[in-house]
């Protein structure tokens, strides 16, 4: 399956979905926990 059939979403099964989805969501949130966590170092930098 290539980038673009993966993207438009067509021929995903349900587990497929559900795995793009999670993958995303602890993306988000590992981003979230790093930004929170480095905050200062970012407040210092500005």
């Amino acid at each position: 399956m290539g980038l673009t059939e993966l993207l438009e979403g067509e021929s995903l099964t349900g587990r497929q979905a559900a795995i793009i989805f999670f993958t995303f969501l602890v993306l988000v949130i590992v981003a979230g926990i790093l930004l929170v966590a480095l905050r200062d170092v970012f407040w210092f930098a500005v």
